[in-house]
C-alpha cells in the first residue's frame, strides 16, 4: 500500500500572518496612559515631529477647524464663569458687557464665520480686567490652554505652525498608534521599532485600556503636574493631581502589566512653575501633607526654590507608591487554604517634563529609549 504525504501551501494570508506576527515581536511597544488632559496626545505629535517627517501641510490646515474651536471655547468658557465662580467676577467697564453678552449668545460652539465684528467683541472683552481676572482663576473651573492665541487665527491665511499644532486639543475617544524607527549608533545600520499607543485618558475611556495591554513593555503614564489646584473634570469633588495618584496606583497594581517598565512623565513644569512662583498657589492648600515634607539631601535643593520642592514632593509621592508590595490574592487554592503572593516594588522611573517643548522630549526620550532596550533585552545600548 502506497503511502501518500500531502504538503498545504502557505497562502499568502498565512505568509502575511508570519511577517506581522515577527514584527510585532520585534517591536518595543509603549501605552501612553494617564488621565485626560495629561498631555498623551501631545507626546504623539512629538513623536511625529521626531522620529518621521512633522507634520504636513494637509496637516496643517486639517487641524485650522479643531484650533479655532479651541480658541473660542477658551474664551466663551472665561466668560460664562465669571458669574459662576465664588466670589463671582463682574467686568470693570460697563460696555465690556455688550461684548460678553454677545460671545456669550454664540455659545461654546465655534461661530459659523469670523468676522471683524467677532474678533472687536473677543478683542474688547479680553481688555477688561475683570475677564482678566477670571482667567487668573482659571484653577476654579475647566479651561483648556488656548485663549491666548486668538490673533493667530485672525489672519485670512492662517496656516498653524508646529507650536499651534502642539498645543491643539482633540479629545481621544479611541486607541490611536504611531510607528517609528529610532537608530542605535553603537550599531552602524542598526535602529529599534517602536509603536506608541495613545488611549483616552477620561474616566468614560479607561474601560478600553485592557484592550491595548498585550504585547506592551512599558507605560509611559502622564501626570499633569499643574493640576495640583484643579478639580476634575468629570466629578467636580476630585483633585485632579489626587485622580493621577489613584490612577497610578491601579496601573501599578494591576497584574495585566507587571513585567512593562512603568516610567512616569510629571509633565506641564512650566504651569506649575508659574502657578507657584508668580501666581503664589500654596500646595499645601490641596495637599496638607506637603506642608511637613521636606527633601532629602541627595535631592540637592537648597531650601529656597518652592517650585523645585513641589516638583521634588510629587516624584516622593508616585516613589512612594512604587515603592509599596503589592499583594495578589487568591494565585492558587488548596481545600482550606487561599495561596497569597507579595510581588516586590518594582522600578519607576520619573522625568519632569514640558510636553509642548520639543526640545525638552527629545532629551527626555532619549533616556527613555534606554531605559525601555534595557529593560527588555537586560543590555545596555548606545543611543
Amino acid at each position: 500500500m502506497a503511502l501518500c504525504c500531502r504538503f498545504q501551501t502557505p497562502t499568502s494570508d498565512d505568509e502575511e500572518a508570519r511577517k506581522y506576527t515577527k514584527v510585532f515581536v520585534d517591536t518595543k511597544k509603549i501605552l501612553l496612559l494617564g488621565t485626560g488632559e495629561s498631555g498623551k496626545t501631545t507626546i504623539i505629535k512629538q513623536m511625529k515631529i521626531l522620529h518621521i517627517n512633522g507634520f504636513s501641510d494637509e496637516d496643517r490646515k486639517a487641524r485650522i477647524p479643531n484650533i479655532k474651536q479651541n480658541i473660542h471655547e477658551s474664551i466663551f468658557d472665561i466668560l460664562y464663569n465669571m458669574d459662576k465662580i465664588d466670589p463671582p467676577v463682574q467686568p470693570r467697564r460697563g460696555d465690556t458687557r455688550i461684548s460678553i453678552d454677545f460671545i456669550l449668545n454664540l455659545g461654546p460652539k465655534e461661530p459659523s464665520e469670523y468676522n471683524e465684528e467677532y474678533f472687536n467683541h473677543v478683542k474688547a472683552a479680553w481688555q477688561d480686567e475683570g475677564v482678566k481676572e477670571t482667567f487668573q482663576r482659571s484653577n476654579e473651573y475647566q479651561l483648556i490652554d488656548s485663549a491666548e492665541q486668538i490673533d493667530a487665527i485672525k489672519q485670512p491665511d492662517y496656516i498653524p505652525d508646529t507650536q499651534d499644532i502642539l498645543f491643539c486639543r482633540i479629545e481621544t475617544k479611541s486607541i490611536s498608534k504611531i510607528e517609528f524607527e529610532v537608530p542605535l549608533s553603537k550599531f552602524e545600520g542598526s535602529s529599534a521599532k517602536f509603536w506608541m499607543y495613545d488611549v483616552g485618558g477620561q474616566r468614560g475611556h479607561r474601560k478600553r485600556w485592557i484592550q491595548a495591554f498585550d504585547g506592551i513593555q512599558a507605560i509611559l503614564f502622564l501626570i499633569s503636574a499643574s493640576d495640583f489646584d484643579q478639580k476634575l473634570r468629570e466629578d467636580p469633588t476630585k483633585n485632579r493631581l489626587q485622580e493621577a495618584f489613584d490612577l497610578f496606583k491601579d496601573i501599578h497594581r494591576t497584574k495585566f502589566v507587571r513585567e512593562a517598565g512603568l516610567i512616569v512623565f510629571l509633565n506641564k513644569q512650566d504651569l506649575l512653575q508659574r502657578k507657584i512662583q508668580e501666581q503664589h498657589r500654596k500646595v499645601e492648600t490641596y495637599f496638607p501633607e506637603y506642608a511637613n515634607y521636606i527633601p532629602s539631601k541627595k535631592d540637592e535643593w537648597d531650601g529656597s526654590d518652592e517650585y523645585q520642592r513641589a516638583k521634588l514632593f510629587m516624584r516622593h509621592k508616585i516613589l512612594s507608591i512604587a515603592s509599596m508590595p503589592v499583594k495578589i490574592e487568591n494565585v492558587g487554592f488548596v481545600p482550606g487554604y487561599n495561596i497569597n503572593e507579595e510581588l516586590s516594588p518594582r522600578d519607576v522611573h520619573v522625568h519632569f517634563t514640558i510636553a509642548t517643548d520639543t526640545n525638552n522630549i527629545k532629551r527626555v526620550f532619549e533616556s527613555v529609549r534606554e531605559i525601555i532596550l534595557t529593560h527588555i533585552t537586560g543590555k545596555v545600548f548606545s543611543l
